[in-house]
């Protein structure tokens, strides 16, 4: 199961337009390498053959996502304690440094603009978390204690 806003269901529907477009361009690079010759030895139909194989593993998962979704919205988080949809404000523990995200489903996140899955090990550690509590996140470059400051509806 996927969460997505509507936004988010615009964006894989886009993404399997794109993909499915590909299909005929993908097929005219196959037939055209066919005229090549010898199948075996021939890199360009090989290429072509993976692109396909490519293609079709994207389409199949863009169209298992647009089956099993869920649809949520930020406006409409329980803010009770940390949701998909909800903005959280966290601090390091022993340090005055704070940090914001924002919790959403995969298909939106983007760090850069504080967007964070709720498949990401921080987004999954404090999903279910109200203000006060510890979340420890284990990264490369060690383990990290957090404090839920606040938990807002999202953006």
């Amino acid at each position: 199961m996927i969460y997505v806003t509507t936004k988010g269901k615009k964006i894989l529907e886009n993404r399997l337009a794109e993909l499915v477009a590909q299909r005929e361009e993908i097929a005219t690079k196959i037939r055209e390498a066919r005229e090549f010759g010898d199948l075996k030895e021939n890199a360009e139909y090989a290429a072509a053959r993976e692109a396909q194989s490519n293609l079709e593993d994207e389409v199949a998962l863009v169209q298992s996502r647009l089956q099993n979704f869920k649809m949520f919205s930020y406006s409409k988080a329980d803010t009770s304690c940390v949701n998909i949809g909800t903005k959280v404000k966290i601090a390091e523990v022993g340090s005055k440094a704070e940090q914001e995200w924002i919790i959403t489903g995969v298909v939106e996140n983007d760090p850069a603009n504080k967007y964070i899955s709720n498949e990401a090990p921080l987004g999954k550690n404090l999903l279910g978390k109200k203000v006060g509590d510890i979340v420890e996140i284990h990264k490369p470059a060690g383990m990290f204690k957090y404090k839920v400051i606040k938990i807002s509806a999202g953006e």
